[in-house]
């Protein structure tokens, strides 16, 4: 090999890795500051206002999803095309067209749960949202030319603020109310929203006129909603029956138990480009191992996070039931750090239009194993993560073999067919 394409070689290898690792240090960072928020928030605040202030968290996001019309994806995929297949009048005409609908999804929601709406609460979850929606946009768009940093980091920031905040109040003697935390909140997402807009960690798309189809945007904003209603929605599907109190350990559970598949998620971010000039068709063993070590990665995660939470439930206020949560969904989780890699690079790799039908398949699954936990199990809602845990593995594996040809889990005990041969 010449020396000097070995020296380049190395050199990206070693830019690589340490992408990498900085991706894996920011989502430490990430959750441990999360970590701390969570608990912080369930140690001061009240079980009822706790659960209430999950709830809107839940229902900011899913706004989200119509704020930016599904376009993070868009942004994503089209940034690294010459010229940019997307422009800041993309910017203006999804808000312009999405923040309204988000408004009106919110107050139907909250109609709909019997809570008020044009209230303080309110207000501010609006305000946040637009905030919220312009950051998503700005950094997607930097995540298709290969910059995840703040991508990766902005949460912990809104996290560590949260924490200031609620210490600060708490040490006062203040009594945390639902409004005081969304007001905490918003401040931290301003402070996000004004390190995006520094050129040294984020990205913004160039000047010009919206170039992005309408109808690429819906059939992206349909898509979205619909992995929001699997991966998302469901803290806002348990309010519907359950009591605030409940709400509030299931929040602790679920943030605990999807902290290890973000951990992968934050490692593949790094990886979009070359996921998008990947052939995915000829994927061979070698490079369905990062799937496998993802999951190695996260069993050793869930064995840190049991002990946590075990150590943390007595000092909470909802912990014995959070703990419970913990360990039936455990397995479902421990799965998404295997299944996000193929989730990723279908989405990278597969048209808008063609993964909605899939995960309109998915959703349906997940309702109906609803239906049948909450019919037999009353009370015991978190048990439908078992039902998904086998479940969502058929999917996946089905998935991926329909849409890219091939079986993962067959071949990565059997090896490539290129070894084989």
């Amino acid at each position: 090999m010449n020396p000097l394409h070995r020296t380049f070689s190395l050199a990206g290898m070693r830019t690589v890795q340490f992408r990498g690792l900085g991706a894996l240090a920011s989502r430490l960072y990430v959750y441990l500051s999360g970590f701390l928020a969570v608990f912080l928030m369930a140690a001061y605040v009240s079980p009822a206002d706790f659960g209430q202030y999950s709830i809107y968290q839940s229902l900011l996001e899913v706004a989200l999803v119509v704020a930016t019309l599904g376009s993070g994806l868009l942004f994503s995929r089209n940034a690294a095309s010459v010229p940019p297949g997307v422009r800041r009048g993309d910017v203006v005409r999804t808000l312009a067209i999405g923040l309204p609908l988000a408004t009106l999804l919110v107050a139907a929601i909250l109609t709909l749960q019997r809570a008020a709406v044009g209230d303080l609460p309110f207000l501010l979850i609006v305000a946040t949202l637009s905030v919220f929606a312009f950051i998503s946009l700005r950094l997607s768009y930097s995540r298709g030319l290969g910059f995840s940093g703040l991508l990766n980091l902005e949460a912990g920031i809104r996290s560590t603020i949260l924490v200031l905040g609620v210490a600060a109040l708490a040490t006062l003697g203040f009594e945390l109310r639902v409004a005081d935390l969304l007001l905490i909140n918003l401040l931290a997402f301003l402070v996000v929203g004004a390190a995006c807009m520094h050129v040294g960690w984020a990205a913004g798309p160039p000047r010009g006129s919206a170039v992005l189809g309408l109808a690429s945007q819906g059939s992206a904003t349909v898509y979205s909603l619909l992995m929001f209603l699997l991966r998302k929605s469901d803290l806002l599907v348990v309010a519907f029956f359950m009591p605030l109190g409940y709400v509030g350990a299931f929040k602790i559970a679920f943030l605990l138990a999807e902290a290890p598949s973000q951990f992968v998620q934050a490692f593949l971010y790094t990886k979009t480009r070359a996921m998008l000039g990947s052939d995915a068709s000829k994927f061979d063993h070698s490079q369905l191992q990062l799937a496998k070590h993802s999951f190695l990665l996260g069993c050793v995660l869930f064995a840190v996070l049991a002990v946590l939470i075990t150590v943390a439930a007595p000092l909470l206020k909802v912990g014995r039931e959070a703990l419970e949560i913990f360990l039936c969904i455990a397995p479902y989780f421990l799965l998404r750090t295997y299944t996000v890699h193929h989730e990723m690079l279908l989405a990278l790799k597969t048209p808008v239009s063609t993964l909605g039908y899939w995960a309109m398949a998915e959703v349906a699954l997940r309702l109906l194993s609803y239906a049948v936990v909450v019919a037999v199990f009353p009370g015991k809602p978190h048990y439908v993560f078992f039902i998904a845990a086998f479940s969502d593995l058929a999917l996946y594996e089905v998935r991926m073999r329909a849409l890219l040809g091939f079986f993962p889990l067959v071949r990565l005990v059997r090896g490539s067919p290129t070894k084989q041969s």
